[in-house]
């Protein structure tokens, strides 16, 4: 008896890919509910709400996709050649050539894996940026923007967490792991399967733990099967959510610093006016204000000429939100 021939697959392997962050950046403009999962992703649109409306308000409802999702975004940077570099200011650089020069020929880019209604969507945002140099403009400058407002978080937060994702994979990869030991997105592995499947030994499977993903995408490119897996980032989620904590809470240790907290909470003065109060040295005074503006629990407010300080309180609230979300402290202790 001759054993039955083994199936050939596609290669497996797993990389970075700043494309997949900036499609679910831009995401969490559309999505709330999306963002509201995410350790630190939410805060880019909190500073910056004029961004929100600005990316939310790209394309619209003719050229909705079902999800919210950018995906003429990964499109533009596998043309350029740049899927997989971890430099966004590289990829937006490259995005006006690459959405000028974009082939036409819809059979390129099948797109497989959407429906036909999101297909659709893609290929007319794709075209109106082949088409349109100031709709191309407009969107690389959008998308430039939430790449700057992000780009501290990703260095910071991002970029560790997915080199731990990638690296758990390689070694998994190392060991002979099949790629759907890579991918654990139960509502689309099925149609993942099928659809690899379907490209042979001739293909490959790119899995890309990204740090912004909410769970996950997949997209169909020429001859690769580009996969967006949210990794594994608890340490760094851990920190994002601890840093500023920490920072925070070491500026409050002074109990001088403390105690101009408590003053301005009561009413909004000058840094003269706390020296006085505090019988201080001003430049004394001025370096315990500094600490405090810089851990973001004061602010500037110019009433004339004097600038007086004043608490931000939501920095507060969140203060102490934090504090008891990391404590456990939710509720007070039955017994």
């Amino acid at each position: 008896m001759e054993d039955s021939p083994t199936p050939e697959t596609p290669a497996a392997a797993v990389e970075a890919s700043v494309a997949a962050e900036l499609e679910w950046i831009l995401n969490g403009a559309v999505r709330r509910d999306w963002r509201a999962d995410h350790p630190t992703l939410p805060a880019v649109y909190q500073q910056h709400p004029e961004l929100e409306a600005e990316v939310a308000g790209l394309w619209g409802p003719e050229l909705a996709i079902s999800c919210g999702g950018f995906l003429e975004l990964v499109v533009l940077a596998h043309h350029a050649g740049l899927l997989f570099t971890t430099d966004g200011d590289e990829l937006v650089a490259a995005l006006p050539e690459a959405a000028a020069t974009l082939s036409p020929d819809a059979r390129r880019y099948p797109f497989i894996s959407e429906t036909d209604e999101d297909r659709a969507a893609v290929r007319g945002r794709l075209a109106q940026l082949r088409q349109s140099k100031v709709r191309r403009a407009h969107y690389v400058d959008v998308v430039g923007r939430a790449w700057a407002a992000a780009r501290h978080d990703w260095e910071r937060h991002g970029r560790p967490g997915v080199e731990m994702g990638m690296d758990s994979r390689r070694r998994a990869l190392a060991r002979g792991a099949a790629w759907q030991e890579l991918v654990d997105v139960g509502c689309f592995n099925d149609r993942l399967a099928a659809h690899v499947a379907e490209m042979g030994a001739g293909g490959r499977v790119v899995v890309t733990p990204a740090y912004y993903t909410h769970k996950g995408l997949y997209v169909d490119l020429p001859g690769m099967m580009f996969v967006s897996v949210r990794t594994d980032v608890s340490g760094a989620e851990a920190r994002a959510r601890t840093e500023r904590l920490a920072k925070q809470l070491k500026t409050l240790s002074d109990p001088t610093r403390l105690a101009i907290l408590d003053a301005l909470r009561r009413e909004p003065r000058t840094v003269g006016q706390l020296a006085e109060a505090f019988a201080l040295a001003q430049p004394t005074v001025s370096n315990h204000v500094k600490t405090l503006r810089d851990a973001g629990l004061v602010s500037d407010a110019r009433e004339g000429r004097r600038r007086n300080l004043m608490v931000r309180p939501e920095v507060v609230a969140d203060l102490v939100g934090s504090l008891q979300g990391v404590l456990g402290a939710e509720g007070r202790p039955q017994g």
